[in-house]
């Protein structure tokens, strides 16, 4: 199964006190790479974020912007009634000692140091309860990136066989063409033999003659590289049907498709074989293309 490297999933997550948003985008790399745009809440957590997205990805570029916020408006101010209570007793007790009124309004009292406790920054101090909220909203964002590059994933599948087909296709017909080559350079040379004795005169022996056509047709063989080529065509076919997506394995036979491909274009020493290789060479780009963008 291919799997592309690019997509996007969006997820949102909420108890009753919290709201999760997620976003995840990812890009082709040939490892996975994580950039984080998170919260106060989460920090600490990239090591634990890195961990989970792995379990749904392996290679890519992987950008993950997150959002927190409050579902209830609920004051993060809180008084502290046993701090409120011991500043108001020591009040009274001075009071009494140097015969005055102690404070009557409580607002007096709030300005202490304790009095007043701010929990605006988490809702506790390690943000457990940010994360069990924002864990829920990553991983179904990252299911939903997985349904988007499975979804573009086949396409690129279906593409893929497309063009080995046109490759296999070629590579016939250069297979078809290859022994005809001998046959037509064999032909040119006894054609530019004989015109060239009848004018001077001389005799050659027709050892020399088979010696030179030998040699030629050792030199322009090139029944190997079709073989090794039809090879590779085959086995990529066999990499999209399996069950892990093999972008790696992909990417190494387009480097051999391609290698092969020259080596026939080199020794063929044929204008028609040439011209398949140069269409062989375009449709090798094409799948080489999609491949950077295969997990």
């Amino acid at each position: 199964m291919i799997l592309s490297m690019t997509g996007i999933g969006r997820s949102r997550h909420q108890d009753d006190q919290i709201q999760a948003t997620v976003e995840v985008r990812a890009v082709n790399n040939k490892y996975l790479k994580l950039n984080l745009r998170l919260p106060d809440a989460l920090n600490g957590k990239e090591s634990e974020i890195d961990r989970l997205v792995r379990n749904y990805l392996e290679r890519g570029t992987i950008s993950i912007n997150v959002q927190l916020t409050w579902v209830r408006q609920v004051s993060p101010y809180v008084i502290d009634e046993a701090t409120l209570n011991q500043y108001v007793q020591q009040a009274r007790q001075a009071a009494e000692r140097i015969h005055i009124q102690p404070p009557e309004r409580l607002s007096d009292y709030f300005s202490l140091p304790g009095v007043i406790a701010d929990q605006s920054a988490s809702l506790d101090d390690e943000g457990e309860e940010e994360w069990a909220v924002f864990q829920v909203a990553l991983k179904s964002a990252l299911e939903q990136l997985n349904v988007f590059r499975t979804t573009e994933g086949q396409a690129m599948s279906d593409a893929l066989s497309r063009y080995c087909d046109e490759v296999a296709a070629s590579v016939t017909a250069v297979q078809e063409r290859s022994p005809l080559v001998v046959d037509s350079y064999r032909k040119r040379v006894k054609d530019r033999v004989n015109e060239w004795l009848s004018d001077q005169g001389v005799q050659i022996e027709t050892n020399d003659i088979l010696r030179e056509i030998c040699i030629f047709s050792d030199r322009c063989d090139i029944t190997e590289e079709i073989t090794r080529l039809q090879s590779h065509v085959s086995q990529f076919r066999d990499f999209l049907q399996e069950k892990n997506s093999a972008g790696r394995k992909l990417d190494f036979l387009c480097q051999e498709m391609f290698r092969e491909t020259n080596t026939i274009g080199s020794k063929a020493n044929d204008i028609e074989i040439s011209h398949r290789v140069v269409d062989m060479k375009a449709t090798i780009e094409k799948i080489r293309e999609i491949v950077q963008n295969i997990e």
